[in-house]
C-alpha cells in the first residue's frame, strides 16, 4: 500500500494543493459510489473517527470499511497566515488537519528591497513553529510537494 505526503508551500502552493484535494475527493466520489475506504483514497487521505477528540485513526483493514472522515496526508507551509487560514475556514476545512500547519506573521522585506543595506549585529529572525507531526502511514514511499512562489519569494 503506497501512502503520499503532500507538503504545500507558500500563497500558491497551497492554493493549487486545495484544489487538488477538490479534485482528488470529487474523482474518488464518482468511481467509489459506495463510499467504502479503499487503498485508492488511503494513499492520499486518513480515515478517522471525528467524533473522538483527538480524532481516532480508523484502519484500512479488507477495504470495505465506510468513510467516517477524511483527512488529508498534507501539511501546509506559508509565512503568511492568510491563504492558511482561508483554507482552515473555507469550504474544504474538514479535510485539513490545523495541527499539520507551518506559519509565521513576520514579513521580512524581500532581499532585492535590503541589497546594500544591514541590518546591524541582530538581525530580525522569523518566530519559528516546531515542524508538526507528519500523518501516520504505515509506509511512506512518495511526497509530493506543491512548491511555487510570489514576488516576495526567494
Amino acid at each position: 500500500m503506497t501512502q503520499s505526503i503532500v507538503v504545500q508551500v507558500g500563497q500558491c502552493g497551497n492554493q493549487i494543493g486545495c484544489r487538488f484535494w477538490d479534485l482528488a475527493l470529487r474523482e474518488h466520489a464518482a468511481v467509489n459510489v459506495g463510499g467504502v475506504f479503499d487503498e485508492p483514497i488511503s494513499t492520499y487521505f486518513r480515515n478517522v473517527d471525528g467524533r473522538q477528540s483527538p480524532p481516532r485513526e480508523l484502519p484500512l483493514g479488507d477495504g470495505t470499511g465506510k468513510i467516517g472522515a477524511l483527512k488529508a496526508r498534507a501539511v501546509l507551509i506559508d509565512m503568511e497566515e492568510g491563504v492558511i487560514n482561508s483554507l482552515l475556514t473555507g469550504p474544504m476545512r474538514e479535510v485539513f488537519d490545523p495541527m499539520l500547519k507551518v506559519s509565521s506573521v513576520v514579513l521580512l522585506p524581500s532581499p532585492s528591497a535590503v541589497e546594500g543595506h544591514s541590518f546591524g549585529p541582530n538581525p530580525p529572525t522569523p518566530h519559528r513553529e516546531p515542524m508538526p507531526h507528519m500523518p501516520h502511514a504505515s509506509s511512506h514511499r512518495s511526497y509530493v510537494g506543491h512548491f511555487l512562489h510570489g514576488a516576495r519569494g526567494v
